[in-house]
C-alpha cells in the first residue's frame, strides 16, 4: 500500500526506463555507445539489465524483484503491479517458494559433487603421471639391459673369430656357456640392485610425503597459511580459486565440506581487518575541527567570528555539516568557560548588546542574548533573569 494514499501503486508497462539493479553502472564506449557493468560479479553487457523476475506456477502472474530489496507482482494479462501479493497467488506462491528452494538445495548438491569430482580427476591425474613415469623408466631401464647384452654378444662373436680355426671341444662350449650364465647372474643382480634403491628412494618420499598429526586448529592455521600465500583477497570467490589450492597438501588438511566455509570465513576476516587498518590511519575529521577549536579559540570569540576567520582552514573544512561545526564550537566554549567566571561574561555580554535598553523586556532581551555561548554559560534561568534585571536597575 502507498503509505501516503492509502492505495495500491499500479505501474504502466509502458513507463520510463527502470533504476539499474544492484551493482550494475552504466558506462560509455570512446564512440558514445551505452554499455552496462557488473561491479560484483566483472561482466559487461551491451543490453540494459532488467529487474529479476520469475513465473509463477499455473497463473499469469509475474513475481518480480527491484534491484533495491522489494517486492511486486505484476499481471501479464492486465498490465499492471501490486506491492501486495493477491489472495489468489498464496498457494502459487508457496508452490514457487518451494520449486525455489529445491533448485538451490540441487545446486549446491551438484557444486558439492562437482567439486568432489574435480577433486577426484586431479588426484586421478597425479597417479597417471607417477605410473608414466615408472613405465618410461622401466622401458629405458630394458632397453639398457638388452644393449648390454648384444654388445657383449657381438664382442663374443669377435672373439671367437680371432681364435685359429680349430674345431672347438666340448669343454670350450661349456667354459663359453658358463660365462655367459656368470654374466646373465650379475646383470640379474644389478637389475635387482637398481629395483631395491628405487623402492627405498620412494619409501623415503613417501615418509616425507606423509602427513603428520596434527591438531584440528593446527590444520585450520595451514590452510589459512595457505590462502595467505596465494594472495587471496577479501572479495576472492571459493570456485574460482579452487583449482589452485587443491593440488597443495596443506589444502586436503581440512575436511572437504569445511573447506569453502573456512575459505569464506578468512576472506570475511580479511576484510574486517582491512577496514579497521584503514580507520584507524584516518584520522576522523571531528578529531581535527576540534584540534582548531584548541589552538584558535578564545572565551570571547562567537561562532560568526571563528567561522569568518578560520573558514578556510584544512581542519574547518574537514567537517562538513555547519550545523555539526558550531555544536562542536558552543561545547568547546562552554568547556572553557567552566573554568572562569561566567558570572563577569554575562554581564560583560549585557552591556556588549546595544539592543539591551532601560525599559526592554525580559522575553524580548532573552532573545537577543540566546545566540550567545556566554547565556548558555549560566545554566540556571532564574539566575540569568535576575542578572538581567540587576543590569537594568544600573542603567
Amino acid at each position: 500500500m502507498n503509505p501516503v494514499l492509502g492505495q495500491v501503486p499500479v505501474y504502466n508497462a509502458y513507463g520510463s526506463v527502470p533504476a539499474l539493479p544492484l551493482g550494475w553502472v552504466e558506462n560509455y564506449t570512446p564512440t558514445g555507445q551505452p554499455y552496462w557493468f557488473n561491479t560484483i560479479t566483472n561482466q559487461s553487457s551491451w543490453v540494459y539489465p532488467m529487474m529479476t523476475s520469475k513465473k509463477i506456477p499455473g497463473t499469469n502472474w509475474l513475481f518480480v524483484l527491484t534491484h533495491d530489496g522489494y517486492e511486486f507482482y505484476y499481471d501479464r494479462d492486465s498490465k499492471t503491479s501490486v506491492w501486495e501479493q493477491p489472495e489468489e497467488l498464496k498457494e502459487a506462491m508457496q508452490e514457487l517458494k518451494k520449486l525455489e528452494e529445491e533448485e538451490k538445495l540441487k545446486k549446491e548438491e551438484e557444486e558439492k559433487q562437482k567439486a568432489l569430482e574435480e577433486e577426484e580427476e586431479a588426484k586421478k591425474a597425479l597417479e597417471e603421471e607417477e605410473e608414466n613415469k615408472k613405465r618410461v623408466l622401466e622401458e629405458e631401464k630394458e632397453q639398457a639391459r638388452q644393449e648390454v647384452k648384444r654388445i657383449k654378444l657381438d664382442q663374443a662373436v669377435d672373439n671367437a673369430e680371432d681364435v685359429e680355426a680349430t674345431e672347438m671341444t666340448e669343454e670350450d662350449i661349456m667354459w663359453q656357456l658358463q660365462q655367459m650364465a656368470e654374466e646373465e647372474v650379475g646383470m640379474d643382480r644389478e637389475e635387482e640392485e637398481e629395483v631395491q634403491e628405487e623402492a627405498q628412494k620412494e619409501e623415503e618420499i613417501k615418509q616425507v610425503e606423509k602427513k603428520p598429526e596434527l591438531s584440528e586448529q593446527e590444520c585450520i592455521e595451514k590452510f589459512y597459511q595457505l590462502l595467505k600465500e596465494n594472495n587471496i583477497s577479501p572479495f576472492a570467490v571459493y570456485s574460482v580459486e579452487l583449482p589452485k589450492l587443491m593440488l597443495d597438501p596443506r589444502f586436503s588438511l581440512v575436511p572437504h565440506n569445511k573447506q569453502k566455509n573456512l575459505f569464506n570465513k578468512y576472506c570475511h576476516e580479511l576484510g574486517e581487518q582491512i577496514k579497521k587498518e584503514k580507520s584507524q590511519n584516518t584520522k576522523k575529521p571531528e578529531n581535527e575541527f576540534k584540534e582548531l577549536l584548541e589552538s584558535k579559540v578564545t572565551t570571547k570569540m562567537y561562532w560568526d567570528d571563528f567561522r569568518r576567520k578560520f573558514k578556510n582552514d584544512p581542519r574547518f573544512k574537514a567537517l562538513s555539516v555547519t550545523r555539526e561545526k558550531e555544536a562542536l564550537f558552543k561545547e568547546h566554549i562552554r568547556n572553557n568557560l567552566n573554568k572562569k567566571n561566567p558570572i563577569e561574561d554575562y554581564k560583560n555580554l549585557l552591556r556588549h548588546v546595544k539592543e539591551i535598553q532601560k525599559g526592554i523586556r525580559w522575553r524580548d532581551a532573552k532573545k537577543l542574548l540566546e545566540k550567545y555561548d556566554v547565556y548558555h554559560a549560566i545554566e540556571d534561568k532564574d539566575k540569568r533573569e535576575d542578572l538581567f534585571r540587576d543590569y537594568l536597575d544600573e542603567l
